[in-house]
């Protein structure tokens, strides 16, 4: 009883420090790549790598045909949810940018780690069930019992494959309960994806770390960090200028910017962790795409076919290796 009562404090906290639901487009300021106007997933071509911020931690992707989305949150609030009745937590201070019923053509759903505003139930419970899911340890307990029948659950350095498309875990500088300061540690995990040679980070939630420098050797193009939240929760969450010294460490091309502008969960201004990204980044601010919640980017095709190249290259230097 001591525990419920003091996960509905915090819960009830939670919201009435977001305030209320207004409109925001602060720190939306557009890129060049990317294409104006609400995703159209359907329009996407399975050539492409083809990336929407759907707010939040939550990524529509088509990768090489290979439908992805990541964290899903798709309501007007994250938190402790009671079915579909109400749930308290943050709220959205931008609308969603698509709805469930056109997020039903999905291969892949990718799961960081079960914080609530990450492992949201009602998103998953609306989204199709024959998905494949794909999260960090203990989480299939949270995830199975909603109607999922391919459930996977990765440590560090395990990784699996759907459609061609591999998913590697890795680590992070963050932390795993769902109920903090009670309850299981469902761990935590970022995810490395990789298919016809086309790299991805999509990073955990996380402090400042030297852990992401060992992609450095075979880098990806693209590399997710969350750069909001740190305002008190430097020791969970990094600021925009450790995101980009550790972006830096990947050796990737391309920064995609997640975790900032939807959910008042901290003290910094919506916009801050945007600008101050870009300020960080200097004479380099156009490796940062996909600047716009509700935007939408591809990788450019010089990257894909690069990519593509070094592959080929890869695998004949190993087939001759092997004498073939």
């Amino acid at each position: 009883m001591m525990r419920a009562a003091s996960v509905l404090i915090l819960a009830v906290a939670l919201a009435l420090a977001c305030g209320p639901l207004r409109s925001y487009a602060g720190a939306m300021t557009p890129d060049v790549a990317q294409n104006s106007g609400p995703p159209k997933p359907a329009a996407w071509p399975d050539s492409e790598l083809t990336i929407a911020n759907l707010g939040h931690a939550t990524l529509l992707m088509n990768y090489l045909g290979v439908r992805v989305l990541t964290d899903p949150s798709l309501f007007n609030r994250v938190g402790m949810a009671f079915d579909f009745l109400f749930t308290i937590g943050p709220r959205r201070m931008t609308a969603p940018p698509l709805t469930p019923d056109e997020l039903q053509n999905l291969d892949v759903i990718l799961i960081t780690h079960a914080h609530m505003d990450h492992l949201d139930i009602p998103s998953l419970e609306v989204l199709p069930k024959s998905t494949t899911v794909i999260a960090c340890n203990k989480c299939a307990a949270l995830i199975a019992p909603l109607g999922y029948t391919d459930v996977r659950e990765l440590k560090w350095g395990e990784s699996t494959e759907v459609k061609g498309l591999t998913v590697r875990a890795m680590a992070a500088n963050h932390w795993g309960k769902r109920w903090p300061p009670f309850g299981a540690d469902y761990g935590f995990n970022s995810y490395v994806l990789e298919k016809n040679g086309v790299r991805m980070l999509l990073a955990c939630d996380s402090a400042y770390t030297n852990v992401f420098a060992s992609l450095k050797e075979d880098p990806p193009e693209i590399a997710a960090f969350s750069i909001g939240a740190y305002d008190p929760w430097i020791w969970n969450h990094a600021d925009p200028e450790q995101v980009w010294s550790m972006f830096q460490q990947t050796g990737a091309k391309y920064l995609l910017p997640i975790h900032w502008g939807t959910f008042k969960l901290s003290k910094e201004p919506m916009d801050e962790p945007l600008a101050r990204l870009i300020r960080a980044a200097g004479d380099h601010s156009d490796r940062i795409v996909l600047r716009q919640i509700g935007g939408t980017w591809q990788l450019p095709q010089g990257d894909i076919a690069g990519s593509l190249t070094g592959a080929n290259q890869a695998h004949s230097a190993s087939s001759a290796a092997l004498g073939r």
